[in-house]
């Protein structure tokens, strides 16, 4: 079942999870627009440091969706971005330009691939 969530046909991976990373706006706007994505985002937009405890007591998804806010908004500040996101149902024209971005990327195999991801055929060292 493709809910959006997962990013549909399997490929490269997100760097902070092992759920596979949209390849489409189509796919990234239901998690965008998520309540947790978007306090993510704007958490790191205020300054608040990230808390542990209270992440602790979400479900792994809810966990993945507030990261993934956190790490969009930190991209948009490091492309010299600074984006107003008041109304969370309306996502601003440049943040939806760095999410397509990064699907295209993902989609050319240009993202980073994560950590724990190895190559076919080789082995981790000892």
């Amino acid at each position: 079942m493709d809910d959006g969530e997962s990013g549909g046909t399997p490929g490269p991976q997100a760097v902070n999870s092992r759920l596979p990373g949209a390849w489409s706006w189509r796919e990234a706007r239901p998690v965008v627009l998520h309540p947790l994505f978007y306090r993510g985002y704007r958490d790191f937009q205020t300054g608040l440091p990230f808390d542990y405890r209270t992440l602790d007591g979400w479900e792994s998804l809810d966990q993945i969706r507030y990261e993934n806010g956190r790490e969009i908004a930190a991209e948009c500040r490091a492309l010299g971005l600074s984006l107003r996101w008041p109304d969370r149902r309306r996502v601003p024209r440049e943040l939806k330009a760095v999410v397509v971005d990064r699907a295209g990327a993902r989609r050319a195999g240009t993202c980073p691939r994560p950590p724990f991801q190895q190559e076919p055929g080789r082995h981790r060292p000892a």
